[in-house]
């Protein structure tokens, strides 16, 4: 990891975190293992990735008309979302959120895209009039071969998924290209925190998460597992 920054907004801000990494990379599955962990956790807040389960235009489509729909859908989402963070970050504080999939991304696969100058410019210009809520973003990565298998493995290669060419290699290469470009460019290198999932099952990646959480922000999580033994313990005492 390298780094340990701390907000230091005061000790009832809240932060706001985020997933970032290519599609089969792990993230989302990563996000709904995280939020399950912490079903019981007032401390934190979970925002998926959009509100609509099934978009109405094909990701990753090499029409570029379509393609650019399914793009302004999803930035459509992430505002949409945004303004929900917004909301949130006012009436509570001392939370830490955590996001699936960075606004960014919208970006990125806007580029692998290859969308038409203009559809692109238009993409940006909107994603730029937005304030987005985000601190930090968590980058997941893996060789492509292994995001590949992964995409396989999972069994998620279904009809709409084969819409998304989501096992084109080319592809997919073009994506951890730009993602790379966007997140590792130094403009962006006092907020994204990269985490090599390569040889790493979930749960393993989840506590490398955990640990990053910890240095961004100075939770414990050591504290939640603590708490069952003790109480138990006082209970035992009081019998």
């Amino acid at each position: 990891m390298g780094r340990t920054i701390y907000r230091n907004k005061g000790s009832k801000d809240n932060i706001i975190i985020s997933f970032a990494g290519a599609h089969g990379v792990g993230k989302t599955t990563l996000f709904h293992l995280f939020k399950k962990r912490m079903a019981d956790n007032r401390k934190f807040k979970f925002f998926p990735e959009r509100y609509r389960k099934i978009p109405p235009f094909p990701f990753g489509s090499t029409n570029k008309q379509i393609a650019f729909r399914s793009e302004i859908h999803f930035l459509q989402q992430f505002i949409r979302r945004n303004k929900s963070i917004i909301n949130y970050d006012r009436k509570y504080n001392g939370r830490i959120i955590i996001l699936d999939r960075t606004p960014l991304c919208v970006l990125i696969y806007s580029k692998s895209l290859n969308l038409k100058e203009k559809d692109y410019n238009l993409i940006e210009d909107t994603y730029k009039s937005v304030d987005w809520k985000e601190h930090y973003i968590i980058y997941l990565v893996a060789e492509p071969n292994t995001i590949l298998r992964r995409i396989i493995q999972r069994g998620a290669i279904d009809k709409r998924r084969k819409e998304w060419n989501e096992l084109e290699k080319e592809y997919l290469l073009k994506i951890l290209s730009y993602y790379n470009q966007f997140l590792l460019s130094k403009t962006q290198e006092e907020r994204v925190f990269l985490i090599n999932t390569e040889g790493l099952n979930e749960e393993q990646v989840l506590e490398k998460i955990m640990e990053l959480i910890t240095d961004l922000t100075g939770y414990s999580f050591k504290k939640e597992v603590d708490a069952p033994s003790t109480q138990m313990n006082l209970i035992k005492f009081l019998k």
